[in-house]
């Protein structure tokens, strides 16, 4: 990102995985061609709590420290889409060196307009007129005039919270940009209503008028606002002062997925479609907790199926690269996405999406060079694979790791979870809670939006199944009024669905709330209606009997209940069966379907048991069931399910023995043998 006369520097701590939009996307967007504003789109980065959003924001923030610059949190007090259009003048007004102090004019006048009495004398417009002209145009002092302004801010309270302080530096601006022009030539320049019905000079009164009105004349007087903003800054980049204006104004919004912020992103959309054969020299970066309904008029929603009639749903102005309902994008996507061609910006509108909920292994490795940790490749994959690449729980975990002063930081991984850390640990540099335990922070960080008790009891219950799938058996869950398919919209609201790829695509929860939530149910007290035993007894029950009415996959959903109770007796006779003496060839087909349930089985969850090592787990678990020790399969199911738990042996000790047990298992096989040996290597 350059600018005459030297290089912005890129400043504070360096975001891994996030480059992309801090580098390569803002620094396309911010560009003004041949010195002309373009149609941007609004690019929002998406994640549930703990993805890292407000820290990007920071290091935007810090990136743009130079640009005009505005960055508000839409999560601090509730404001009408006006009040932050007022709030973002504020900032946008700021001096700056290159670009100097950019004026809203015509917005004031909206903002004096709305905090004026007009809208009480509707009935008498000429009496209206005269007296916004008496407040703003009187022959008093300037002192005189800013203080009766001010009081009609005041007095209407739209001044927005936290903004006090500022009115005084509104009104000077206002009525230095006033005393220039005649009143009634400022008027006439508003901005434009749609259609004849209205005159220009009675635009004042009717926004007044409006501003004060139902929900459907407030969303038209917001509107307006917008368009005169976006007329102030239009004019800021035109003519000889916008010779040295000669990148983007930026505009970073927190929290967009709040009321405040879905309204003013309709405000602004409305605004710009208003105007749009104008493009405007604003850059709007947001971030959301949540799923917007507009994304969907052009973007996929995580955590959904997909449907060919979505085509038929889309608006021909919308553009999304080239990709037909594209998930949001990755931020290695961006380099793709945004390659240099005459126009990248062009191909995006009115939304550019990017998905931040996963950190992926190599950024997950960087973080963990970054705190000079061993094995740099063994602690990536034993995080990754046990948040899921939640950015939060990921910096977590690496400072829990990084407190054991173990040559091997993968020693006493086994208890991560309840490693106290600290905010100086954390990599990411978040402004999170006070220090507590891994778990305790996860716990704040995932589960504080869930306030309704049932719910919650509820979701804790619902992540003992493989998928979502059990939200909408009601028997499973034991609260007064269970209101599975409610829950499932919330949780797909706010972004906690993941999709599991497949001939039949699955939908689970994400690994790390997941991970959180079975910590919950495993910590209910023996009597609890829906223990960890309970619950998992109800749901395979559940299963039982739909396989018992024919429905032949909800067999191997039953075993994999049966082991998270510990139970290794079903799961040996299900996974013995391709191994009976008269059993049809062990073909290609037949390995592939038997490794999938082997998979599916194995990666039932277990309660967390860190007090023997994991060699010494898989012969508890075997003998515990009655089974012979010399039993190969008993011991690949109980070696591969402590395995596969990511907490149950971080140091992939069990390794050799699980290679082994599937290498005596295929010996002898048809053709399938093959995929056991190929499976065999992955453990070498």
């Amino acid at each position: 990102m350059a600018e005459p006369g030297g290089a912005i520097p890129v400043e504070g701590p360096k975001l891994h995985g996030l480059e992309p939009i801090t580098g390569t996307l803002i620094e396309q967007l911010v560009q003004r061609p041949e010195g002309r504003s373009r149609s941007l789109p609004v690019v929002v980065a998406v994640g549930p709590p703990g993805s890292g959003k407000t820290v990007l924001l920071q290091s935007l923030a810090q990136r743009c420290a130079k640009l005009p610059l505005a960055h508000i949190d839409l999560a601090q007090g509730e404001r009408a889409p006006r009040e932050v259009f007022g709030e973002l003048a504020f900032e946008l007004g700021r001096h700056r060196r290159q670009f100097g102090r950019i004026t809203f004019p015509q917005l004031w006048l909206c903002l004096v307009a709305v905090g004026s009495t007009l809208h009480m004398q509707e009935d008498n417009r000429r009496a209206s007129l005269r007296n916004l002209r008496d407040v703003i145009s009187s022959a008093q002092p300037m002192e005189a005039r800013s203080k009766g302004v001010t009081d009609i801010l005041d007095a209407a309270g739209q001044v927005p919270e936290g903004l006090s302080p500022w009115v005084g530096m509104a009104v000077e601006t206002l009525l230095q940009s006033l005393t220039r022009l005649n009143i009634r030539r400022r008027i006439s320049q508003g901005p434009r209503l749609t259609g004849d019905q209205v005159q220009r000079a009675d635009m004042l009164i009717d926004l007044a008028k409006w501003a004060h009105g139902d929900e459907e004349s407030r969303a038209e007087a917001d509107a307006i606002f917008g368009m005169a903003f976006l007329h102030d800054l239009r004019h800021a980049y035109s003519g000889v002062r916008g010779t040295r204006r000669t990148l983007n104004s930026v505009l970073l919004l927190d929290n967009a997925h709040t009321p405040s912020g879905r309204m003013f992103l309709q405000s602004l959309r409305e605004a710009r479609r208003r105007d749009g054969s104008e493009p405007d020299p604003l850059v709007v970066v947001a971030t959301s907790a949540q799923w917007l309904p507009a994304w969907s008029e052009c973007w996929h929603r995580p955590g959904m199926h997909r449907f060919s009639e979505d085509n038929e749903r889309r608006e021909p102005e919308h553009r999304t690269g080239g990709i037909e309902w594209p998930s949001p994008r990755n931020p290695p996507d961006i380099g793709t996405d945004w390659a240099a061609t005459d126009d990248p910006a062009a191909h995006w509108f009115p939304w550019y999406l990017v998905d931040l909920s996963r950190l992926s292994v190599q950024t997950t490795g960087d973080l963990a060079a970054e705190q000079r940790l061993r094995s740099v490749p063994r602690v990536a994959a034993f995080v990754r694979a046990l948040t899921g690449g939640n950015a939060a729980g990921t910096a977590d975990v690496i400072a829990a790791l990084d407190q054991s002063g173990e040559d091997d930081p993968l020693t006493g991984a086994r208890t991560v979870l309840t490693t106290p850390v600290g905010t100086r640990h954390d990599p990411l540099d978040e402004p999170l809670e006070a220090p507590g335990t891994v778990l305790e922070r996860a716990r704040e960080r995932l589960l504080g939006d869930f306030l309704d008790a049932e719910s919650l009891r509820d979701l804790v219950t619902a992540a003992a199944g493989r998928t979502v799938d059990t939200l909408y058996h009601p028997e499973v869950l034991d609260s007064a009024l269970p209101d599975g398919e409610a829950l499932l919209q919330e949780l797909r609201n706010r972004l906690w669905i993941r999709t599991l790829d497949g001939p039949e695509p699955e939908m689970v929860l994400d690994t790390w709330l997941r991970r959180i939530l079975l910590c919950e149910l495993a910590d209910r007290e023996p009597d609890d209606p829906r223990d960890w035993n309970s619950t998992h007894q109800v749901c395979r029950d559940l299963y039982r009997r739909h396989f018992a009415e024919g429905e032949a996959a909800a067999e191997v959903e039953a075993v994999y209940h049966d082991l998270a109770l510990g139970c290794l007796g079903d799961a040996v006779e299900y996974l013995s069966r391709p191994f009976v003496p008269g059993h049809p060839e062990f073909s290609r087909t037949a390995a592939t379907a038997w490794l999938s349930d082997l998979d599916l089985i194995t990666s039932a969850p277990r309660r967390p048991d860190s007090e023997e090592t994991p060699f010494t787990q898989v012969e508890t678990i075997v003998r515990d069931n009655g089974m012979d020790p010399a039993d190969d399969i008993a011991w690949l199911i109980a070696a591969l399910w402590v395995s596969n738990d990511p907490l149950g042996d971080p140091q992939r000790t069990l390794n050799r023995t699980i290679e082994n047990e599937i290498r005596q298992l295929a010996r002898g096989l048809g053709r399938g043998a093959l995929l056991l040996y190929e499976r065999a290597e992955r453990y070498r």
